[in-house]
């Protein structure tokens, strides 16, 4: 406590000198609210719009802000200005104190002003400093200018506050948000502008993929692609995530999302083949035809991995692959991953569609197989496709990885040296070809080749 106490004086000698004539942030936030009253944007009904928003994270630099804003601009600037925070310890200079009353005067036309007798009619307010108390479910449009005095590390809270003038029914021809981060020398040791970046850019990502507010250059370089984000995902769900109307009932179970049923027919099989199992030798391989009811089932190759150097997750770890140590990829033959080792689901219902049933091989692809490959001497092109499989495998994971950690706290990730990284960290358990038949027309006959 003591040492806490020579801390704490020495930040107070340090900081006392900083009167609010020093504070540079300050006289930053005058001069944009300046600009803004004395040039005020035009609505598209041809009102002069004067208002400006200003949010902080702290009720107490929202009442410093107001006890050094609000007489230079009653006299400087001849406009009201209010405060509103959590607390209910409200000021303004026009109207009473009231939490309603604050924002009607400050967003009349939205708040239907006119309607309502008892509140002043002449006047407007035209600042108003906030906390987050009003970051939801305020209707205050009729501002266009929106500052952030400092920024808060939940992106989502910074999506909230926007949300506040940025709203159906407004008369502006645009609105704008002003961002004040720390200086530089301050966020190097607060590194608030890195993280609050990189969850806006994870928030964009898992939603819209456009909206994100601390980059607006990203939304007119998206607004000039033939696809949009949400579009290409909607093309990848037709093919890629459960269809409900394939079910031949009406109801769905939790073993439609799981891999119960998957692990009962191993078990089945395991007990009826398991001489024959631990008899055979790794990298065994099979030749098939592609399902033609299966519309992502193309000639390619589904690998199945084991990594060497792969444990089960440790208890509190993060899951980053549901079949640990193993790995399952489908690739198809032009080098696109159709389904990652995040997908084990989606490769093990193409398994099951190609090999269930079948107890013998298919004389005529393997014919075709071993004349394209000369008998296994030239795998080239198959040893290519096991490459781009495994680097699948280490970005898939890297990225799932980052994702889990962003999810909470308390998860833990595996070691670096447990993590897939290159072709030495796997070896190959067994891998299904997926191969269609070719054929040609001759004067005499239709015969493979």
């Amino acid at each position: 406590v003591r040492h806490d106490r020579v801390q704490l004086q020495y930040l107070l000698e340090k900081t006392e000198p900083i009167s609010p004539s020093r504070d540079a942030k300050l006289l930053a936030l005058r001069e944009r609210i300046a600009a803004k009253i004395q040039k005020p944007t035009i609505t598209r009904d041809g009102r002069q719009n004067r208002k400006v928003l200003v949010f902080t994270a702290f009720a107490d630099t929202a009442i410093y802000l107001y006890n050094n804003l609000h007489q230079w601009a009653r006299e400087e600037l001849g406009v009201h200005i209010a405060l509103v925070q959590g607390t209910g310890d409200n000021k303004t200079t026009l109207g009473k104190t009231d939490f309603e009353h604050i924002l009607t005067n400050f967003s009349p036309i939205a708040k239907q002003r006119s309607e309502q007798p008892n509140f002043p009619q002449a006047e407007e307010i035209d600042i108003l400093i906030a906390t987050d108390c009003i970051s939801e479910g305020q209707n205050l449009q009729d501002c266009d200018l929106l500052i952030n005095y400092d920024i808060h590390w939940n992106p989502v809270r910074i999506i909230q506050r926007f949300g506040r003038i940025d709203r159906i029914g407004s008369r502006n021809a645009e609105v704008n948000l002003i961002n004040f981060w720390p200086t530089q020398n301050l966020d190097r040791y607060l590194n608030v502008k890195h993280r609050v970046e990189a969850r806006m850019a994870l928030v964009d990502l898992t939603a819209s993929g456009e909206d994100n507010l601390l980059e607006p250059e990203q939304i007119e370089d998206l607004i000039a692609t033939d696809m949009r984000y949400r579009d290409r995902q909607l093309a990848r769900l037709k093919d890629e995530i459960l269809d409900l109307e394939d079910l031949t009932d009406d109801t769905v179970s939790l073993t439609d999302f799981s891999l119960d049923d998957f692990r009962l027919d191993l078990l089945r099989f395991l007990e009826a083949n398991r001489a024959l199992l631990e008899e055979a030798e790794l990298g065994l391989y099979a030749v098939v035809p592609p399902v033609a009811e299966k519309l992502a089932c193309k000639p390619g190759v589904i690998f199945c991995l084991r990594q060497l150097n792969g444990t089960a997750p440790r208890e509190k770890s993060v899951v980053v692959n549901p079949l640990q140590p193993h790995f399952l990829v489908y690739i198809h033959d032009d080098g696109s991953v159709r389904f990652t080792f995040a997908q084990p689901k989606q490769s093990l219902e193409l398994l099951q569609a190609l090999c269930a049933g079948q107890s013998s091989a298919n004389q005529t692809l393997c014919d075709l197989f071993d004349s394209e490959t000369k008998d296994g001497a030239d795998m080239s092109h198959h040893s290519t496709l096991l490459q781009k499989a495994v680097h699948s495998i280490a970005d898939t994971f890297r990225k799932r990885t980052a994702a889990a950690l962003q999810s909470g706290r308390g998860s833990l990730i595996a070691p670096k040296s447990e993590q897939p990284q290159n072709d030495d960290d796997f070896e190959l358990i067994t891998w299904l070809v997926i191969k269609e038949a070719k054929f040609h027309n001759s004067p005499n006959d239709r015969k493979t080749t």
